[in-house]
């Protein structure tokens, strides 16, 4: 079964290093990314989609033009994580690496910790790998789960991984 994983379109807030909102809209280059993007995705064989309940998930996953028989299922467990007083700020006034860290907790304790977001994305994708119904798969996100199905494939370690909007991330169950 393969598993395709893509980050929703760019924000203006993104686009501006700063921590988007919960209801941060996609900006025009961001729909512009996920209708070319589209293209690339009615190629490939997906046979079910699993999407974020935040908006510019699934905007993006409506740009992407994609055949509407796949069903498409909205899944709690790929919104990004639970940003809290850290929303609106920007990545200058963060230390990235360690506020994206596995330990992230240790150093801002007033977000939900990437060993929560870990948790919550290695449950999910338990539950698809025991389905083994070797259908392929696409995920529509953000960045902090794209984080941790990252990890879940190629384990938890310090490097930062950086996962560009409307680009496709391919792992195999």
């Amino acid at each position: 079964m393969n598993l395709y994983v893509i980050r929703h379109g760019e924000t203006n807030m993104g686009k501006n290093k700063i921590i988007a909102t919960e209801n941060e809209p996609l900006n025009d280059n961001g729909i512009q990314q996920a209708i070319s993007i589209g293209k690339e995705l009615n190629e490939l064989d997906i046979n079910l989609i699993y999407c974020s309940p935040i908006e510019r998930a699934k905007h993006t996953l409506k740009l992407f033009n994609l055949d509407n028989n796949i069903p498409v299922v909205i899944e709690d467990r790929l919104k990004e994580r639970e940003m809290g007083i850290y929303e609106g700020v920007s990545f200058d006034d963060l230390d990235w690496k360690k506020f994206w860290s596995y330990n992230s907790d240790l150093e801002y304790s007033e977000l939900e910790p990437m060993k929560s977001v870990y948790e919550r994305i290695s449950n999910f994708l338990d539950e698809l790998k025991l389905q083994k119904n070797n259908k392929n798969i696409l995920i529509v996100a953000h960045g902090g789960v794209l984080r941790a199905i990252n990890w879940y494939f190629k384990g938890i370690d310090n490097s930062l991984f950086i996962c560009k909007n409307c680009k496709i991330y391919k792992y195999n169950f």
